[in-house]
């Protein structure tokens, strides 16, 4: 470590000064005293600071949340309903024809005659690859009660396999939506969706549907119902027969 300026300067002195031998070596552990106290008190000082320094780092780090509680936010009940909505109307969804088709599969090449043989194929991997993409793709938005009642009466991805069967997609357009009044739990977005064949040409639907909120499990469906579509005309209808309906439109 180099001397510093106030040594530099007393030590200069000291070989300025006629002094015995004694007198000089007294001098010097003098000068060394004081610099070696002033290197003690500084160098607490600096521990001092380094300490202070990391806990207030691993306190603020303690109380900080982490990376998903930072992230994770509850959506509102109009998110949820988008995000239904985005899901069910965007498509077709491949890969949920995929593992339909290969549960479906399964089932044909299996003779299960007993129930004990048909839950043997419910615990297959075809059936869990199947179930665990509806439920990835729903069960933050549902209760677990409703989803599986919309699952089992094929109110989501219900129009999936006429889309795939006809070479038709399907494009979420606009979507407004409508809180009733008197039971704030309730909500009926009215949905715009445009339908394109292979050739590009494009149809346009409207329809009606229900959410209903549940009370007991806030932000999450508890009721999932489809009321209306465009001229009574179901939206299959016009998948199925689509080439009649751009005819009709032109």
């Amino acid at each position: 470590m180099e001397p510093s300026k106030e040594f530099d300067e007393l030590f200069a002195d000291m070989k300025n000064v006629e002094r015995s031998n004694e007198a000089r070596r007294n001098t010097w552990l003098a000068v060394k005293g004081r610099m070696e106290k002033k290197k003690r008190r500084v160098f607490p000082a600096i521990i001092s600071l380094a300490i202070v320094a990391i806990a207030s780092f691993l306190i603020i780090t303690y109380l900080m949340p982490s990376e998903p509680e930072q992230t994770a936010k509850s959506l509102t009940n109009e998110e949820v309903i988008m995000a239904v909505l985005e899901r069910e109307y965007n498509g077709p969804d491949e890969e949920l024809e995929r593992l339909m088709q290969e549960w479906f599969d399964l089932q044909s090449k299996t003779n299960a005659e007993s129930q004990e043989e048909y839950d043997k194929l419910l615990d297959s991997k075809e059936y869990k690859d199947y179930m665990n993409y509806y439920y990835s793709s729903f069960s933050e938005y549902f209760t677990e009660n409703e989803l599986k009642q919309a699952i089992n009466t094929v109110m989501v991805f219900k129009y999936n396999h006429f889309l795939l069967d006809n070479d038709i997609s399907i494009h979420l357009e606009k979507v407004q939506i409508e809180q009733e009044k008197d039971h704030p739990n309730i909500y009926r977005p009215i949905i715009e969706v445009s339908l394109t064949n292979s050739k590009g040409e494009k149809i346009f639907h409207t329809l009606k549907e229900e959410f209903i909120f549940s009370k007991t499990e806030p932000g999450k469906i508890g009721r999932y119902n489809v009321l209306s579509d465009s001229d009574g005309i179901p939206l299959r209808d016009k998948i199925e027969n689509f080439d009649a309906y751009v005819t009709t439109d032109k």
